[in-house]
């Protein structure tokens, strides 16, 4: 059992890296979605419309755009969860906190990190936070890690072990992207 600071701090965690692979994706990136939210075309439309807030808005973009891109990747696979997943929390946890920073005080440092990210940083840095890319098997459009079952991720530690091993999987993915999931079994 967990505390309610230890959960915390792996739901942050995983914010930051579903955050983390929605930049990766952008155009001026790995291109993945069709986004310009934290790079300099969106910065200059996002904060002229959104001026306090175009930060939070322009990655509510990208993690939209990415769940669209894996959505239509995984259609008719329902067991294939992935980082975008609506089976697991971590979009909701994620757009939940940009919802949270639209009205925090002070702008969060990870906008900012992020905003700063080249192609080899962002590489670097989802590597730093999740780990060496685990294992996988190309099926379709898809990288296969394994298998999970519902009861795997009861715990918030299993769901945290679960978004870095997804997360870890985006930063060895080179020209064609391919969505990296786990099969739920029943």
């Amino acid at each position: 059992m967990t505390t309610l600071e230890e959960q915390a701090g792996a739901v942050n965690e995983t914010v930051r890296l579903v955050l983390g692979v929605a930049r990766l994706g952008e155009t001026d990136l790995a291109g993945w979605w069709s986004t310009h939210g934290l790079d300099s075309a969106g910065r200059w439309v996002l904060a002229r419309a959104f001026r306090r807030t175009w930060r939070s808005a322009a990655l509510e973009i990208d993690v939209e755009s990415a769940a669209r891109r894996h959505a239509d990747a995984t259609a008719g696979r329902e067991t294939a969860l992935h980082l975008f997943s609506d089976e697991l929390p971590f979009r909701r946890w994620a757009t939940s906190w940009l919802a949270e920073q639209k009205t925090a005080s002070e702008t969060s440092s990870l906008f900012g990190e992020l905003a700063s990210w080249d192609l080899d940083a962002a590489r670097a840095s989802l590597a730093d936070w999740s780990g060496s890319p685990p294992s996988t098997e190309v099926i379709g459009e898809g990288l296969r890690l394994g298998t999970l079952r519902r009861g795997d991720l009861e715990e918030v530690e299993a769901l945290l072990r679960v978004a870095r091993q997804l997360a870890a999987a985006y930063g060895a993915i080179d020209h064609v992207f391919r969505v990296p999931y786990f099969d739920l079994q029943e």
